[in-house]
């Protein structure tokens, strides 16, 4: 008897124990996927490319009033017109999550599908309605700086060479699958990549900040066309200068606006003068700019392979 009753205490101990554990593992698995995955602030800077976990925070509490309204359709639900129910497979915090995964760390869908443990349909869906719903959200939001702006944040150094600096532009192409369409082919063909592209236009204040993107257009597109068609010269006003590199030859296409244009300036002699010296360096840093603000984009990982025609 004395045996039995120990042997009954060590099992009652055992369940406790035991129901302790699937309590803890039931809340992990409630728990918002990005939590498991993001704990410190390089994780979110790797997994979502946000700079904390702060940052996202403050941006999932802006974005969360209108995203749970979102609703997602499967084509039999359009087909038979009959409205989806509210009930989300996954916790609308991992929805976004899925999306920045796909977009920053550039996982594929078949693997967001066994991580998510979603069918690929459902992963894709929801990529698409996170994609459409956040460019019509952030694509909303005013980025172009006022004149009266750009020139309280200009830099000491862009004041005395270009103290009417506006913004600054440059164009860069993303490498993109080949259409079996000759046609296509011919329209996206690069002759500066060799390959097949889509081309967009990025505008930078004297400052750092990123204030214009054009939409993609064909890698056949001329820089001076794409400047022409997104539409940057309607922001401009006269008076305002634009800097770019050499290449870009837009000079007649700014003065009828009456817009300067800022390059380098080029040797009259031997060799530059002093002035001169000084004004290209301060060029050349401001130039840096476009380049760094087109590096921070490419660094999203859907961008290291080619980009599939289905998502273009």
């Amino acid at each position: 008897m004395d045996s039995a009753a120990r042997t009954i205490q060590q099992l009652k101990v055992q369940v406790v124990t035991l129901e302790h554990e699937i309590q803890q593992l039931t809340l992990k698995n409630q728990q918002p996927l990005i939590s498991r995955f993001c704990v410190t602030d390089e994780d979110h800077r790797y997994y979502t490319r946000f700079s904390s976990k702060k940052v996202i925070t403050v941006f999932w509490e802006s974005v969360y009033p209108t995203a749970s309204r979102l609703v997602c359709w499967s084509k039999a639900q359009q087909a038979a017109e009959v409205m989806p129910s509210p009930q989300r497979k996954l916790e609308l915090i991992d929805e976004l999550f899925m999306f920045l995964f796909r977009v920053a760390a550039g996982l594929q869908e078949k693997t967001l599908s066994s991580l998510f443990e979603a069918s690929v349909s459902t992963i894709s869906r929801i990529i698409l309605i996170w994609t459409n719903y956040l460019y019509q959200v952030l694509g909303s939001l005013p980025s172009w700086m006022t004149r009266e702006q750009v020139q309280a944040t200009m830099p000491d150094k862009c004041r005395l060479y270009c103290p009417q600096l506006r913004v600054i532009i440059d164009c860069t192409e993303i490498r993109c699958e080949t259409a079996s369409s000759l046609s296509l082919q011919l329209e996206t063909f690069s002759s500066y990549k060799n390959h097949t592209t889509v081309k967009g236009l990025i505008g930078v204040a004297p400052c750092g900040v990123i204030t214009f993107v054009s939409t993609l257009y064909t890698g056949s597109v001329s820089d001076i066309e794409i400047t022409k068609r997104s539409h940057l010269l309607q922001l401009l006003q006269p008076g305002d200068e634009v800097m770019v590199y050499k290449a870009f030859l837009i000079e007649k296409m700014l003065s009828e606006v009456g817009v300067k244009l800022i390059i380098p300036p080029s040797k009259k002699s031997t060799q530059l003068s002093k002035e001169d010296t000084q004004k290209t360096l301060a060029i050349a840093c401001l130039r840096i700019l476009a380049e760094r603000a087109i590096r921070r984009v490419k660094e999203y990982h859907i961008w290291d392979g080619l980009v599939p025609l289905s998502i273009v």
